[in-house]
């Protein structure tokens, strides 16, 4: 990622995942509201803090699986101090070019083209070595990544740990289906308050005053408590909300570019382009173009790695 980008581009044509395991933050640790194209699981190991998704604010703890769906905007603020340690696995991939490898097992594929496509009413999963050996299938993922002669079969490995993974994911999933909107009943805090204002209204001039007088809370006592629990600012999230749409909208419309950054919120296309450029690393038109080439590249070439 390059400097402020809150759009994690990685190359899933020449390798289709990355993983990032038993790895530990160091102190300078600065989490931010970011998404990126692929599929992502985040597992704690140890540590804690806050994670923000879905305009939900949630309390991280050791045991916890996250996963993030593609272009989902997330953002994690960990407590790191020399005597508490953040430390987590991450694994991230393209999800077109590992779903051969579930296509001979019917649930479990109805469970990764959910994960991958569906709209998800649950994407926490908490406790998770009480229901299955993450702990283990990670440390053993990471230690066979290290022997010699590694490079080969590294596909069919992964694909094993992404199986047992979603098996262990599909058993607390069938423990929540039978209490649909649970969640959506309890009272939501200010910063997802905010969060969910800013879905209905990121496209729109911001003005803190409107939103303070419509969530009847003051304005300083707004910005303090939603730095404190998300690690953002107000407008930085409405940037990235913004960012995220029209990433979208260059993927999968032929808008013009101009029309693109007025549906978003930036009416002057040079703005447009200019903010869109600095927080992605490439104009609008080169991010259309890479993301064309890329999809062509991945339906020509499914089974490369």
């Amino acid at each position: 990622m390059m400097g402020n980008n809150r759009l994690q581009t990685i190359d899933f044509i020449t390798m289709p995942f990355r993983s990032s395991i038993m790895a530990k933050a160091d102190l300078s640790y600065s989490g931010y509201f970011h998404y990126h194209q692929g599929v992502e699981l985040l597992y704690i190991h140890e540590g804690s803090g806050t994670l923000v998704l879905d305009q939900q604010v949630h309390t991280m703890k050791p045991g916890d699986l996250y996963i993030f769906q593609p272009f989902q905007l997330h953002h994690v603020k960990a407590d790191v101090g020399e005597e508490t340690p953040y430390v987590r696995s991450r694994i991230q991939f393209e999800p077109q070019v590992f779903q051969r490898y579930f296509e001979p097992f019917e649930q479990l594929m109805e469970v990764y083209q959910h994960l991958w496509k569906g709209a998800m009413q649950k994407q926490v999963f908490c406790l998770m070595p009480q229901h299955a050996p993450i702990e283990t299938l990670l440390q053993y993922y990471g230690t066979a990544s290290m022997l010699p002669g590694h490079e080969r079969g590294r596909m069919e490995r992964f694909a094993t740990l992404l199986q047992q993974l979603l098996l262990a994911v599909q058993g607390q999933l069938q423990d929540v289906l039978p209490q649909p909107g649970f969640a959506a009943t309890r009272s939501l805090t200010h910063s997802e308050a905010v969060l969910q204002w800013v879905e209905q209204h990121y496209a729109e001039p911001y003005r803190l005053e409107v939103l303070a007088e419509e969530l009847h809370i003051s304005k300083y006592h707004l910005l303090h408590t939603f730095k404190r629990e998300t690690g953002s600012t107000i407008t930085d999230y409405i940037q990235v909300r913004r960012m995220k749409e029209a990433c979208q909208l260059l993927g999968s419309s032929s808008l013009p570019v101009a029309d693109i950054g007025t549906q978003v919120g930036w009416p002057v296309a040079s703005h447009f382009v200019q903010r869109f450029k600095k927080w992605t690393g490439v104009t609008p038109h080169q991010y259309r173009k890479r993301q064309r080439r890329a999809m062509a590249e991945l339906e020509v070439k499914p089974d490369q790695a």
